[in-house]
């Protein structure tokens, strides 16, 4: 788990605690599927905004915000995530030796047959968006980040949406200005 997801989880774990009443098993239970919910959303966030760099196998490529919001009696009623994206030119170029966003390579890995073919991912494809396609981080779950999707409620069909490759990957250059696609 990422230092600042532990940090979240911990802040949140002592507010709920400090502000739910001690005779309220309600409020407490609320406060927790928040923090659930919060939680939940890591996995997703790692996958579609992370990626693997020279410095960092799980170098961090957006940003979060989280309002927890309270009532009047100061208790947690909910809670609002706002994330950005803050490298989104990693998604067509990346530094030699690094990796595109973790998703990429969870769904190259991941997919079954079938869903390579609904999705238009060739078996054994190389794609130039995809460099270093042989590195193995333990980030590269692919069932994690779809259970995760699902308990925040995007459905398979949805998912499958997400996942299909849109038209023709084709060479991408970069950077060196010398015209050699990706590799």
């Amino acid at each position: 788990m990422l230092q600042q997801t532990w940090t979240s989880r911990c802040l949140m774990k002592f507010y709920a605690v400090v502000a739910a009443s001690p005779t309220s098993w309600e409020n407490h239970k609320i406060a927790e599927r928040i923090e659930q919910r919060i939680l939940n959303s890591n996995p997703v966030m790692e996958a579609f905004g992370n990626a693997c760099t020279l410095r960092n196998n799980n170098s961090s490529r957006f940003g979060k915000f989280i309002q927890l919001q309270l009532n009047r009696a100061q208790q947690m009623t909910g809670a609002a995530v706002q994330t950005y994206l803050l490298e989104k030119t990693r998604v067509a170029c990346q530094a030699s030796n690094e990796r595109n966003f973790h998703i990429f390579y969870q769904i190259c890995k991941g997919a079954s047959a079938d869903e390579r073919l609904q999705w238009h991912l060739p078996e054994g494809a190389a794609f130039f968006w995809l460099p270093n396609p042989e590195r193995t981080l333990e980030e590269d779950c692919f069932e994690v980040t779809r259970d995760a999707m699902l308990h925040l409620g995007i459905d398979a069909p949805t998912q499958n949406n997400i996942f299909q490759v849109r038209g023709k990957a084709t060479p991408l250059t970069c950077g060196s200005g010398d015209g050699q696609p990706l590799s």
